[in-house]
């Protein structure tokens, strides 16, 4: 079996260009609001936890 290679390291840019291109193969392009939160991950502003904490309690304070 290959071994991975972890040895790339991608900017900023090409990093959200990948996740866009994928969601987007994937039928669901992101929102601004997703790019956002990924930027803030990827630069270490905050954690996929906190992002996914963040989403959830927007849904909860839209539904009133």
């Amino acid at each position: 079996m290959a071994e991975l290679d972890t040895s790339t390291a991608y900017t900023e840019e090409q990093a959200i260009a990948g996740m866009i291109a994928g969601h987007r193969m994937a039928g669901m392009p992101p929102t601004e609001d997703d790019i956002a939160a990924a930027r803030r991950v990827f630069r270490g502003e905050s954690t996929p936890e906190e992002e996914n904490a963040r989403l959830l309690a927007q849904i909860v304070a839209a539904r009133g």
